[in-house]
């Protein structure tokens, strides 16, 4: 049985037809790219497996459960988290917010949640930045925290809403590198407008724009690309051989 699930889904907004026919199935274990144009139904398809949104037709199961139910088996960063940069709180409370459980609030955690949102950083290569102040990390930096409080209550299923869309190309190609080394594990699904990022750590794309496509990461085109996109796309690439100093080449 597959981790995700979704056959024949329908979904409009207001009568405006976002997703139709949609069928997709997402094994145990794989690092999954949705793209798109902007309105295609990425971020509306990451809300349907999460369980935030029902679907108009079709059904959607995940870890063959309706999402809702299994929610907490899930991990998500949504396109704009709502952590205000502004805010006097560290990398670590950052994480902590994630937590499930009793804590009852900044400050008076458990133990052992903070030693879980410190392994949390640790698993983004960020532990270093425990106890700098959130608002003055870099946003990269800031996205690795935000990925750890996804990652702190030990979610199979992680759910990545533009996670590189703040991040420098290097950082991003880093990002990509560390996301990879979670699995097998956890199961992860990417929502990318950069498609210089689908990258060989992902194992397949899903190409969507109402109705959803799947190819093996390789067969990622230009034509292809524009033809998803309607209109001509230079596609870039970010290398993985950059030697630390940061690049793309077409």
């Amino acid at each position: 049985m597959a981790l995700i699930d979704i056959k024949g889904v329908d979904f409009a907004y207001n009568g405006r037809p976002v997703l139709a026919g949609v069928d997709l199935a997402v094994e145990q274990g794989e690092f999954l790219a949705l793209v798109g144009p902007n309105g295609g139904g990425k971020t509306t398809l990451l809300k349907l497996i999460l369980g935030l949104l029902a679907p108009q037709g079709g059904t959607v199961r995940v870890f063959g459960q309706p999402p809702a139910r299994v929610r907490r088996r899930m991990g998500y960063l949504p396109q704009h988290a709502p952590v205000d940069p502004g805010f006097p709180v560290s990398a670590l409370e950052v994480v902590l917010m994630g937590s499930l459980g009793s804590g009852s609030g900044l400050g008076l955690w458990r133990r052992g949640q903070r030693a879980a949102a410190q392994k949390a950083l640790e698993r983004m290569e960020a532990g270093d930045l425990a106890g700098r102040s959130f608002g003055l990390l870099s946003g990269g930096q800031r996205q690795r925290v935000l990925i750890a409080r996804a990652l702190v209550a030990g979610p199979e299923l992680l759910l990545l809403d533009e996670p590189t869309a703040a991040v420098d190309p290097r950082g991003g190609v880093d990002l990509m590198n560390i996301l990879a080394g979670l699995q097998p594990k956890v199961t992860v699904v990417l929502v990318t407008h950069d498609l210089g990022f689908v990258s060989p750590a992902v194992s397949r794309v899903a190409c969507i724009n109402q109705s959803l496509s799947i190819h093996p990461t390789q067969v990622i085109n230009g034509s292809l690309i524009s033809e998803l996109y309607g209109a001509p796309v230079r596609l870039v690439r970010h290398d993985h051989d950059l030697e630390g100093k940061g690049g793309c080449r077409d």
